[in-house]
């Protein structure tokens, strides 16, 4: 498996150093920012542990038979479990767990060490990470666990007590530039900026876009900085019509009110604007306002917002409540009490 990283080399040194040991963990949760390479990092894990080169330090070679199969999803040891196709909202299902737990009856086929990859962990229900639970606490012989979420917090402390955690890092800009200058990136230097710390996200960034971003973040704090009515007005017109169509639009709305608030807390904490350098003055109107424990809240409240669209709550009532609960802190200087 030939791939680039960018960044957490430490990270991937100490699982090295575990394999040779021999003591990697039937369960490990690897946690960090979306895009910042989890994921690669587990077919990277499977294919070094169940690479054929005799000479492990070429481990994994990219070439062997196991190496090709990983990254293609298309080893019979190697179980890379997503999102459920046959549900309409974003989960893992209990179906999915128990039929998890029924090829693991089956001694492995090919491989020196069985991996199941599940990947948003954080997308189990309740009843499928608990149909797991006793195997995530003792794998069978041989088998490893790797749970990859960039939400820890919303897996149930049950199946984060039963592994062993895994902490990602962004990766420094200067790397990720550096990188996207080798692949001929467009506008390097700002692309590496917005990315933050996620090489992935680098890969998939479309600067075009952020004229569009930068409107939808206006449209936004036009309304929040308006009367109720002129917020609800607001809501109303941006989820009018199919879901499907609408949901979007208020994803990258939400999308830009978190980015407001990261560059207002990095403000306050004396860093630097990342994504609204066209927009200092708002930056640092909220960083006062509403101070590092405001827009923390802030940060939350939208994070679950956007937890409930995934839930297929109204969009309206989403919407509604964020906008309310933003215009409030806002105008009491960061305060937040219930409302």
């Amino acid at each position: 498996m030939s791939v680039r990283f960018i960044g957490n080399e430490k990270t991937r040194s100490r699982l090295h150093k575990l394999v040779e040991i021999d003591r990697l963990h039937g369960c490990m949760l690897f946690e960090g920012p979306r895009s910042v390479g989890k994921g690669t990092t587990a077919l990277w894990l499977a294919s070094m542990v169940n690479c054929e080169a005799e000479n492990t330090t070429l481990r994994p070679c990219g070439g062997c038979w196991s190496c090709r199969q990983i990254p293609k999803g298309q080893h019979p040891d190697v179980l890379q479990i997503g999102l459920d196709p046959s549900k309409t909202a974003p989960i893992i299902s209990v179906g999915q767990a128990r039929a998890v737990i029924s090829q693991l009856m089956v001694k492995p086929f090919h491989a020196r060490r069985r991996f199941v990859i599940i990947d948003p962990a954080d997308a189990m229900t309740a009843e499928a990470a608990n149909a797991l639970l006793k195997t995530f606490e003792d794998p069978p012989s041989q088998t490893h666990f790797v749970l990859v979420t960039s939400a820890p917090a919303s897996l149930l402390l049950t199946v984060r007590s039963r592994s062993q955690r895994v902490r990602f890092a962004p990766a420094q800009q200067a790397d990720i530039q550096a990188w996207l200058e080798e692949q001929h990136v467009d506008q390097p230097s700002e692309v590496a900026r917005l990315a933050e710390g996620c090489p992935g996200r680098a890969l998939t960034m479309d600067l075009s876009g952020v004229e569009d971003w930068r409107h939808a973040r206006d449209a936004f704090i036009e309304a929040v900085n308006g009367d109720v009515a002129a917020r609800f007005k607001y809501a109303e017109s941006l989820t009018k019509g199919d879901r499907t169509k609408w949901a979007p639009k208020v994803n990258k709305s939400l999308d830009a009110m978190s980015c407001v608030l990261r560059d207002a807390l990095a403000v306050s904490q004396n860093g630097t604007i990342v994504y609204n350098d066209d927009r200092p003055e708002l930056v640092a109107d909220w960083a006062g306002r509403l101070g590092p424990t405001g827009v923390a809240f802030m940060a939350d409240v939208v994070a679950d917002a956007h937890e409930r669209l995934g839930r297929f709550v109204s969009g309206r009532l989403v919407l509604d409540a964020v906008l309310t609960q933003l215009g409030h802190a806002l105008e009491r200087g960061g305060r937040h009490a219930s409302i």
